[in-house]
């Protein structure tokens, strides 16, 4: 049942929480399984896939390509993320990134740290909780890579709320 603190983002519920956020939070705990492990010269990632065939179901996944259900995702040379939630979300959070670190290593003439697209990632989703006629990201997301600034290996996490 909605509630008239489920319409508006920006409406606090008597609660205190931000029913839409709570929601978006609520994607990411239905979403599969990733692991980060960051090592002192490493970084190990662990997804899981959903099968192309239910054994309950076996049409289920026939119009599914298994080539197409990608859980990590290449941002830059250096960098990627993988992420639990809603898939559609994580790849736009995924295109924006990329173009970030296009834009940065133009004007700036280097590579963007693991840390500023981390924080690129993090700043857009805390403005979609904030804005009306949009809804949060559905998403968490794992950013790995290795930082040359720090010649360490970096892992990251973003979540709903920013």
């Amino acid at each position: 049942k909605m509630s008239k603190y489920d319409k508006a983002l920006t409406v606090f519920a008597p609660d205190g929480n931000l029913s839409q956020v709570q929601y978006a939070f609520e994607a990411v705990e239905k979403g599969t399984s990733t692991i980060g492990i960051r090592g002192k010269d490493c970084v190990v990632l662990g997804v899981e896939k959903k099968s192309e065939v239910s054994s309950k179901n076996k049409s289920k996944y026939k119009l599914q390509d298994p080539r197409t259900i990608k859980k990590i995702l290449p941002i830059d040379e250096h960098v990627s993320l993988t992420f639990a939630g809603l898939q559609a979300d994580a790849r736009i959070l995924a295109n924006r990134a990329r173009l970030e670190c296009q834009s940065y290593r133009y004007n700036m003439e280097d590579v963007p740290t693991v840390d500023y697209i981390a924080k690129f990632i993090a700043r857009i989703q805390q403005k979609y909780t904030q804005r009306n006629s949009v809804r949060p990201f559905g998403v968490s997301c794992l950013v790995i890579g290795y930082d040359e600034e720090e010649k360490a290996p970096r892992l990251l996490l973003t979540e709903p709320s920013g």
